[in-house]
Parts: structure tokens; sequence; C-alpha cells
């Protein structure tokens, strides 16, 4: 409060006046951060689409407020009108995929973990030196333990560390996706 108050040329005092405490304050920045319209695409599409794109959108607000990860983790409250609208969303659409209620809830908290996971690694890799660099070290450190590791190694040697991670995001969304659409197929067969 006092980084912010000195930052806008207030006193610390004058913002208490607008929040009792920094939990509203922060609570009040994760609403305004999630007040983008939701524009998943046309009703029409098939739900799997546009909750494809609603994840997208999700993950666009993380990695366009690093701060977001960190400060929807430590909340204290409810969430704000802006971030009930995208749950409502996304829970809508999973409505129409057929799932039950208590499912829909399942299956959201699968999707949201895998954007928030993804939004995590994103960070880790930022603040990393460079990715494939730390690849190339991780590679190395276990190239003297490879018969500890070995399926470990195959993995490094791939690849797979030192991609940016766009294709693991979509990867384990369309696995998420998938599941729903095959359990909600194998019931109604």
């Amino acid at each position: 409060m006092q980084r912010l108050a000195r930052e806008l040329g207030l006193t610390t005092m004058a913002l208490y006046r607008y929040f009792q405490a920094k939990a509203d304050l922060v609570a009040l920045m994760v609403d305004s951060a999630s007040d983008s319209p939701l524009r998943v695409g046309k009703p029409s599409l098939p739900w799997n689409k546009r909750l494809r794109k609603w994840a997208h959108c999700c993950l666009a607000i993380y990695t366009s407020h690093p701060w977001f990860l960190e400060a929807t983790s430590s909340r204290e409250g409810i969430m704000g009108p802006n971030e009930l609208s995208w749950m409502e969303a996304a829970l809508a659409m999973l409505a129409e995929s057929g799932l039950r209620p208590k499912q829909r809830h399942d299956a959201f908290l699968a999707i949201i973990g895998h954007v928030r996971g993804h939004a995590t690694f994103q960070q880790i890799g930022t603040r990393a030196n460079s990715r494939k660099e730390w690849s190339r070290e991780l590679g190395r450190m276990l190239q003297s333990e490879s018969h500890r590791y070995p399926i470990l190694l195959d993995v490094v040697r791939s690849g797979g560390f030192s991609e940016d991670g766009g294709s693991a995001f979509e990867f384990g969304l369309n696995c998420i996706l998938d599941g729903i659409q095959m359990r909600v197929s194998k019931r109604t067969r």
C-alpha cells in the first residue's frame, strides 16, 4: 500500500479511504483484470471449440498480468462479478456438453487448473535465464545420472523442456476436452 500510494503521489492513509485493507485493493485489481468481454465464438459453434477459446482467453489474462496468479492464489474472499462471469460462461458451455452440474464443476476445475498450471510454468520460464539454456544444463546433469533418469533424459534430449510450452498447453487442453466428450458419449450410448 505504501509503494502504491507513493507511485500515485498520495499518502498511505489516503488509500485507506478507498480500501479497508490491501486484500480489498487486490480483489478489485483481480476483478478489473478479468473484465474483458467474453468473446469465445458464436453460440452456434460446438461447446468444446468455444471452451478451448475460453481457456486461451484465460491464459492471456494470466500472461498479461503476471501478478494475477499469485493474487488469485492468496485470495481471502469470494470472486468478484467479472471473475464469476468467466466461470458462468465456462459452466454454461459445459452444460451444453451434457455433463451433470457436479461434473461441470469438476470439469471446470480441471480446465482452470490446466490454465493456472501452464501460467505457472510460463512465469518460471521467464525467470530462468532461458528455457534452452536451462534444458541444456538439465541434460548435462542428467547425463551423469542416466541410469537413474533414462526416461527424463530422453524427454530432455527430444526438446521437451526447451520449447515454449504452447504445444504442451494444447496437448493438455485436448486431453481434458476429449476426455469430457468421451465421458458424455459413453453415458448417452
